[in-house]
């Protein structure tokens, strides 16, 4: 079977659906199919590779086709605008993306039993001769829907969504139904640490925006430092970061890194009290495969994933945030770690996602 990884973004950034592509291209390379992987190049539009896309290309350029394709110049303004707020930088992007990934398999002729894209917009358009399943994969929901934006499901043959919640946001617009297949994790990459300090370390991993909510986790952080003895690491990069240090000269901020796993592993506490758009969130799987306590917002798949003593819930709000973090402060975090570690090797093992994306699309 030939499978077909469409991630325009994934040379240049770093977000959610971008470390997704990754691990599906990787895990259906384990399970024995054979794997290509489309994206942007970067120095096309003056833009440099991320270290997450170098470490993928250099471990895979023998197994996984990687290509690289040419984005338009007339476009190069848009790239001015900073990613992950700004819709309009993605939808451009994509519309001119799109059609350099049509011309592409159209001139090469080679047939795809799998064409999985991660945007709505990404594969609106392709030959239909080179794809026999053109699948869109849903990672989480826009601040603001409408029928425009919803109008993009339709030419898709199968459509999958990370969790319910983002399943019930779509569903009107998809022709065929959507099916829900969450994401997982490396289980053998994110392994909980030994001999932690006695100093109760925070810890927050993702991008640094406006919407993932990180000042409110500095504010919780001042607020509770001198009655416990803390330690707060952010890690990422994006437009809030320099707003964020100008806030706590306490605060460890390390940018992006090349193993967040190595900070899971020394943290204590997980905290992500996003503001809106969140899917499933990787990196609350990556906490918990990690043995962490994680404190994060009330949304549904939260609600299901901290469920029965498995973390703490709130409100992206100062007062409940510090209320959530000093609850995990007191809780106890031995038996959480164990809840938590078994818990994802049962339901969010990667190879046995990817199994269930295959079936679930025949």
């Amino acid at each position: 079977m030939k499978i077909l990884i469409n991630q325009p973004r994934s040379s240049y950034f770093v977000g959610g659906a971008e470390m997704i592509s990754f691990d599906h291209a990787a895990n259906f390379l384990k399970l024995g199919l054979e794997v290509s992987f489309f994206t942007i190049s970067p120095k096309s539009i003056g833009l440099t590779y991320s270290k997450q896309f170098k470490d993928f290309k250099k471990k895979y350029k023998d197994k996984i086709n990687i290509i690289e394709l040419k984005q338009s110049e007339e476009i190069k303004e848009i790239y001015d605008i900073t990613p992950g707020e700004d819709r309009r930088r993605w939808n451009v992007e994509s519309i001119y993306y799109n059609q350099v990934f049509y011309d592409y398999l159209n001139t090469h002729k080679d047939v795809y039993d799998i064409v999985f894209s991660y945007y709505n917009l990404d594969a609106v358009f392709i030959p239909r001769k080179n794809v026999k399943n053109n699948v869109l994969y849903l990672c989480g929901i826009p601040r603001e829907q409408n029928d425009f934006q919803g109008s993009f499901l339709y030419p898709y043959d199968s459509i999958l969504a990370i969790s319910e919640q983002v399943k019930e946001s779509w569903k009107k617009y998809a022709k065929n139904g959507i099916k829900i297949v969450s994401t997982g994790v490396n289980c053998d990459r994110f392994i909980p640490g030994i001999n932690k300090s006695k100093k109760i370390k925070l810890l927050y991993v993702g991008r640094i925006i406006e919407r993932k909510n990180v000042d409110m986790i500095i504010d919780a952080y001042n607020r509770l430092k001198d009655k416990y003895d803390l330690e707060l690491t952010i890690v990422g990069d994006g437009p809030e970061l320099d707003n964020l240090k100008a806030k706590s000269d306490e605060v460890i901020f390390t940018g992006v890194v090349a193993s967040p796993e190595e900070y899971y592993k020394k943290a204590d506490i997980f905290v992500t009290p996003s503001k809106y758009g969140e899917g499933l969130q990787g990196t609350i799987l990556e906490a918990m495969s990690s043995g962490l306590t994680v404190v994060a917002t009330n949304t549904d798949i939260n609600k299901e994933l901290l469920a029965l003593g498995r973390g703490f819930l709130v409100e992206p709000e100062i007062e409940s945030v510090v209320k959530g973090i000093e609850a995990a402060i007191n809780a106890d975090r031995e038996k959480i770690e164990k809840l938590n570690r078994d818990y994802v090797l049962e339901k969010y093992n990667w190879i046995e996602k990817c199994k269930d994306i295959l079936r679930s699309i025949k």
